[in-house]
């Protein structure tokens, strides 16, 4: 299995034309308006939001000097479940957010992820969920002149890092687990949104504002991925746990370089691993 992920971040790194994050900019609007274009644009393409997180709001209760920040968080539809089917891990970046960062007034910048690269780095190929992608990519072409964000550099293969921190617990049962990491994230300062059910997937997305404003002050467009991912799926014998490796969040633009922003990183890593150990987890990896 490690032979295999080391291929996998091979074939990412032949991909460097593509990015983690399609985004465009909207000019002469007000969030509220950049807002509503945005969603009559998912709506076009059949695409609903299920709720709208207002980080720009809780994150200024914390710093003062934080811009208009919206994550709209869509349903799961036909793309996303089929997704999680194909590769479980599909849920470090689903079901999608776009999101909505005011940079200055008057200028809104709206992106998603990329579903080139990161579809073809978790290895997804069925047709529903590459029809998400196009949709979701649609959405963002139709807005305005779409722009990728590339990635700095790209994962050593050498390394073993996966998209996902993984956590087998054995005889778990995977409704007790989701609330039992709902109420560890609560516990260690995290704000916690409704789960999300896609398939037998339960998806957990929790944020926390310190983490927020230094990830989104550093690189607005990592939003694709926020708030953070958490899973929880049964397996033989007991239940999986999981989260997004926030490492991967390195590679973008700037992060590496900002010292305060990398060592954010590492301490939601440190804080993520003792939350999924807290539930009974121990570290697994695919074909253990």
């Amino acid at each position: 299995m490690r032979s295999k992920w080391m291929l996998l971040w091979g074939f990412v790194l032949s991909l460097s034309a593509l990015a983690q994050s399609l985004e465009t900019t909207l000019r002469g609007v007000s969030m509220t308006e950049a807002q509503a274009r945005v969603e009559a644009a998912l709506g076009a393409q059949g695409l609903k939001v299920a709720r709208t997180l207002n980080l720009g709001g809780q994150v200024r209760n914390f710093r003062a000097d934080f811009p208009d920040y919206l994550l709209l968080v869509l349903e799961p539809e036909e793309g996303t479940l089929a997704a999680v089917r194909e590769n479980f891990m599909t849920a470090i970046i689903l079901p999608p957010t776009v999101y909505l960062h005011g940079a200055q007034p008057g200028v809104i910048t709206v992106g998603t992820f990329d579903p080139d690269l990161m579809f073809g780095m978790l290895q997804v190929k069925n047709t529903k969920s590459r029809l998400l992608g196009a949709k979701l990519k649609a959405v963002i072409y139709g807005l305005g002149l779409p722009r990728r964000v590339t990635p700095a550099m790209m994962p050593d293969p050498a390394s073993g890092m996966m998209p996902a921190m993984l956590y087998r617990v054995e005889g778990g049962n995977p409704e007790e687990l989701a609330l039992l990491l709902e109420s560890e994230l609560g516990s260690n300062g995290l704000n916690v949104l409704p789960a999300v059910k896609m398939g037998n997937v339960t998806g957990i997305h929790p944020c926390k504002s310190e983490w927020a404003y230094q990830m989104f002050i550093t690189q607005p467009a990592g939003g694709f991925a926020a708030p953070c991912r958490f899973f929880v799926m049964p397996m033989p014998g007991g239940a999986l746990v999981g989260a997004i490796e926030p490492m991967l969040m390195s590679i973008m633009p700037g992060v590496a370089q900002s010292q305060p922003t990398m060592g954010m990183l590492q301490e939601a890593r440190r804080v993520m691993g003792q939350v999924l150990e807290a539930v009974g987890g121990q570290p697994y990896r695919p074909g253990q």
